[in-house]
């Protein structure tokens, strides 16, 4: 029963590269002194994530596509 609660590999890298991508996963960065900070993904990261997620396999026609659009903050 549990298993089928699972939520499908894919679909768990498809979100978290989705969460990266859109720049909303926060990940422990360390200063010098060794304290934790939270930090968002940076532009390169997020690129990335984007790359990667072209490259997943289509779980299924029916499921929507979604579409990112970056904007340079000036």
């Amino acid at each position: 029963m549990a298993a089928q609660q699972e939520q499908d590999p894919i679909q768990r890298l498809r979100q978290e590269l989705m969460d990266i991508a859109m720049g909303e996963k926060e990940y422990p960065e360390y200063g010098k002194n060794g304290e934790e900070m939270m930090q968002l993904p940076g532009l390169a990261m997020r690129m990335k994530a984007m790359e990667m997620l072209v490259k997943l396999p289509d779980l299924s026609a029916a499921e929507p596509v979604h579409r990112v659009v970056l904007v340079d903050d000036i």
